[in-house]
């Protein structure tokens, strides 16, 4: 888009917005006071953007409410083109994908999937295809087509809003990626809480979520090692490297003697893991160059090498698991079509080696040691256990 037609569309903007944006909060004062407050509050109402930028002009009484536009990125991209490039290089432009591309996603209920109280919640993130947003857009749906407003709340669109740390909790908590949790009880977290409370000076150098993740507030929004923890090639210890294969395998992006899957092509499209050296070390250098900001190069790259390490380690566990449940697959004793207490110990497993090198990423000891590796050391226990118990029973019946 050239700058004579983007000046040309704001300047259009601003005048039809003007006009109607009268009509619109003269009503919505009385039918939703807090939309009406929270835009008057926004940057967009100082500068003469008002509702028909974003709904359209359709929408003009509250018999045709449903002809009300909601947004999608590219309509956000009109004045923030910028931001949005940035935002659809990076993986939250992908988290719509990444929800429908998991295996098990069609068995969940669909107020899980499409509505707010599961999956989509967070994952509304993402760009949807055209196909997808009209099914949102139907009779008494309308949640999750836009994407800016997961960060920049509607209808005031802070930025300020989006800069702190706590924006981020809604979806970077629980059970499978408590990364808010890892951060809170940092070193780090303490010390912005501290600095937002006022017992530390405003210009205290503490980081945000955003510091390291959004740096200079790139909406780029990536890591070296990806969701999954694993990369590409792999890696030269060959310990290691056959241990992330099981891993590759048992996600289904694998085959046994390690040939891509037509899951690989998935995993690499909504970007869960890096797949050529130089992508992964670009990823490293960025966080390495944030690190400096604070700490000496050689302790942050000390510190991102721990956390390598605990991958290797929890990777090394990780593997032993997955070889028992496949040892006693091989001899008939679980399947995989029905559900076991080895194969949920596995699963769980998965979780809690996230934890042990997002812990350690994280600088948060308590997630790295109790709640990832400890745990993993547990669980490997009790399906050794499990599964020699099973061997037992399987040769007393074979005699």
């Amino acid at each position: 888009m050239t700058i004579l037609v983007r000046v040309i569309l704001l300047i259009g903007i601003f005048f039809v917005s003007t006009t109607f944006a009268e009509d619109c909060v003269d009503c919505h004062k009385k039918i939703t006071p807090g939309v009406v407050s929270e835009w008057k509050l926004s940057k967009h109402s100082k500068k003469g953007i008002g509702c028909t930028h974003c709904h359209g002009d359709k929408h003009v009484s509250k018999e045709d409410f449903e002809k009300a536009q909601i947004p999608t990125p590219d309509g956000c991209a009109v004045c923030h083109e910028k931001q949005f490039k940035q935002f659809m290089s990076g993986k939250h432009s992908l988290a719509w994908q990444a929800m429908k591309s998991m295996p098990l996603a069609h068995w969940q209920h669909m107020s899980l999937m499409e509505g707010i109280r599961g999956c989509a919640a967070c994952h509304k993130i993402g760009v949807k295809s055209v196909d997808e947003v009209k099914e949102l857009r139907k009779p008494g749906e309308l949640y999750g087509i836009a994407s800016c407003d997961s960060c920049h709340s509607r209808h005031q669109f802070s930025v300020k809003e989006a800069q702190q740390p706590q924006t981020c909790q809604p979806c970077h908590m629980g059970g499978d990626h408590p990364q808010w949790e890892m951060y809170s009880g940092s070193k780090h977290g303490v010390r912005y809480f501290l600095k937002q409370s006022r017992f530390l000076p405003e210009d205290a150098a503490v980081p945000t979520c955003q510091t390291c993740h959004m740096q200079e507030g790139d909406h780029y929004v990536r890591t070296a090692w990806g969701f999954f923890g694993v990369r590409f090639p792999l890696p030269e210890d060959q310990q290691w490297a056959v241990a992330q294969m099981l891993i590759l395998n048992a996600l289904g992006v694998l085959t046994p003697d390690g040939k891509p899957t037509a899951s690989f092509s998935i995993v690499k499209a909504v970007d869960v893991a890096r797949f050529t050296r130089e992508e992964w070390q670009k990823d490293r250098d960025r966080m390495l160059n944030i690190c400096h900001r604070c700490h000496s190069l050689q302790f942050a790259k000390s510190e991102l090498e721990k956390g390598d390490a605990m991958i290797r380690a929890a990777d090394r566990l990780m593997a032993e698991a997955l070889l028992t449940a496949a040892a006693l697959s091989q001899y008939g004793l679980i399947r995989s079509d029905v559900p076991s207490g080895i194969q949920q110990k596995v699963f769980e497993m998965f979780q809690q080696r996230m934890m042990t090198f997002q812990g350690a990423f994280h600088t948060n000891p308590d997630y790295s040691l109790w709640k990832g590796w400890s745990k993993m050391q547990r669980s490997l226990i009790e399906i050794r256990e499990a599964a020699a118990a099973m061997g037992e029973k399987a040769a007393k019946g074979n005699k």
